[in-house]
């Protein structure tokens, strides 16, 4: 019989750590139940479990508050690079805001050394014989200065009749030899000192003038309404209902398919109430009129208007024209419904005053927010030149270009949409005809490329841009001869290809590609557009 190691006597154990009753001594020296045993384990193995548990947490928080800690230090480092840069974006516009101020005082110089000119000073002692002839004939021009305006109207209606014959349509070229008859024609009833320094130069049109003249008389309406409304509660009350009614409607003009309809006719129906309806007090219409208008025999209207009917024209007036400048400004194509209700407003036999048009309320203002239509130009680098081209300003300061150029872009878009109209099919006087859009055109691309301005390209641009075909419906192969000036020679003149420029130029080249649009190779010389060198040149 074998003999085992470790065994008392001699015998094998028993297999596990069981003695021969079946359990387990424990440490103390006493036996432990294997459920007990069990048990003992489960705990063990409990604690070390939430032993590992709890590290595990640690480590995990820890984890957390490092990648919380590294966030905040990225958004630190992120943040303090964004306050570096706005503070270096601020301190270039405090440069660039410092440049500009250098630079605008440097061009004013220059026109204060021309205000004084020396040629007036010689007229006055050629004439010591006839001195006390001398005072009329100073006081005459004066009179007839507001009337001179309006004898270069007869130059503007005559090609209402004939739109389709652009030869009889004067430009700023054409203009010069009338304003030489005219002044000749003068000469011998007065000195040579009458009012030939005081003519506009031939490429504006006319009437400018007197519009600025027209602004200020609507002005002093306003006053006047105003000041009656306080002794009239009731007026007042029914004139700011009026007044809100036609910008509500002004405002809902859109393009589509009977979309103005309802528009219209609220404005119609304003517009004749304060003609008929209510009492106000009477003034004169040749306040707002380029030129005096005489009584009319048969005319529906012709005698004083009411000043509410005026006042509320004006109103109308200035909503378009705000218009304009929000919508077509954006898009040209909005320009289209809002020019259609205008014209056909101020065409209206029921507004019409001595069988002609007021639209001289609306061209006031056209004039005063878009100078550059009326043939004025200026140099955007100086204050004078900037205030010629209708600059606006804001708070004190010029707007910025963008804002600018959306309002040029509106109104030159607007102006398209008011002059382009065709009233061939309709009894209605057209009001401001196709002519008056061809003289413009004339006078903006017979400006010489040293007195050019972007301005001038913007409004160029905006005329063209959605209404060539309009134009070339009226004028046919000669209108192509101004297209191809107005979108190819003109912009190629330039002397700096600035953004405006290019966006003239680009504006051709589309037209040929997407409209089809083949401009015909003029003369060196084509009726309206006369620039003194080949105009390929």
């Amino acid at each position: 019989m074998a003999h085992f190691i470790g065994s008392v006597d001699g015998t094998p154990p028993r297999s596990g750590f069981f003695n021969s009753f079946g359990t387990l001594p424990s440490p103390d020296g006493h036996s432990m139940s294997p459920e007990a045993v069990h048990e003992n384990l489960l705990d063990t193995a409990l604690r070390e479990h939430n032993r590992v548990r709890e590290q595990a947490i640690r480590v995990f928080q820890n984890n957390q508050l490092r990648e919380a800690q590294l966030k905040l230090l990225q958004e630190e480092r992120q943040e303090k690079e964004r306050l570096r840069l706005e503070q270096e974006l601020a301190d270039d516009r405090a440069r660039i805001i410092e440049l500009r101020k250098k630079t605008v005082p440097i061009p004013e110089l220059p026109p204060r050394v021309k205000t004084p000119p020396p040629p007036p000073a010689p007229p006055t002692p050629p004439t010591p014989e006839p001195a006390q002839k001398a005072a009329p004939a100073i006081a005459q021009p004066q009179p007839p200065q507001q009337a001179a305006v309006p004898q270069a109207a007869p130059v503007v209606t005559q090609p209402v009749t004939a739109p389709h014959a652009p030869q009889t349509i004067p430009s700023a070229t054409q203009a010069q030899p009338v304003v030489q008859q005219q002044t000749a024609t003068q000469a011998p009833t007065t000195a040579a000192p009458i009012t030939i320094s005081k003519e506009p130069p031939p490429y504006i049109l006319p009437g400018a003038q007197r519009y600025l003249e027209i602004h200020q008389n609507l002005k002093r309406l306003r006053h006047f309404i105003i000041d009656n409304g306080k002794k009239d509660p009731g007026l007042r009350k029914k004139t700011g209902e009026m007044r809100r009614e036609i910008r509500k409607s002004v405002g809902q003009l859109t393009s589509g398919k009977g979309a103005t309809t309802i528009p219209k006719n609220k404005i119609h129906s304003v517009l004749l109430e304060s003609l008929r309806g209510l009492q106000s007090p009477p003034v004169d219409p040749n306040m707002v009129t380029v030129t005096p208008r005489a009584p009319v025999e048969g005319a529906v209207n012709n005698g004083e208007l009411p000043a509410l009917f005026i006042y509320l024209m004006n109103i109308f007036a200035k909503a378009v024209v705000a218009q304009f400048i929000d919508e077509a400004g954006v898009t040209t194509k909005a320009a289209e419904p809002i020019g259609v209700v205008a014209v056909s407003i101020f065409a209206n036999k029921d507004f019409v005053w001595r069988n002609e048009s007021l639209i001289d309320i609306l061209m006031c203002k056209m004039r005063v927010s878009c100078p550059v239509l009326f043939g004025l130009r200026g140099n955007e680098k100086t204050e004078e030149g900037r205030a010629r081209l209708g600059w606006k300003k804001g708070d004190g300061q010029w707007v910025s270009d963008q804002v600018h150029n959306t309002r040029m872009t509106g109104l030159g878009a607007g102006y398209a949409a008011i002059a382009l109209r065709d009233f061939s099919k309709t009894q209605m006087k057209n009001p401001w005809s196709p002519s008056n859009y061809w003289r413009t055109l004339a006078s903006i691309v017979d400006t010489p490329p040293e007195e050019a301005s972007n301005t001038q390209y913007t409004v160029l641009k905006a005329m063209i841009e959605n209404s060539e075909q309009r134009f070339l419906q009226f004028y046919g192969d000669v209108g192509r001869h101004a297209m191809f000036v107005a979108l190819v020679v003109f912009p190629a003149r330039a002397l700096e290809q600035t953004v405006a420029v290019k966006a003239l130029a680009v504006l051709g080249d589309k037209l040929r590609r997407d409209v089809g649009l083949q401009f015909k190779q003029p003369t060196p010389r084509i009726g309206g557009f006369s620039t003194g060198r080949p105009i390929w040149g």
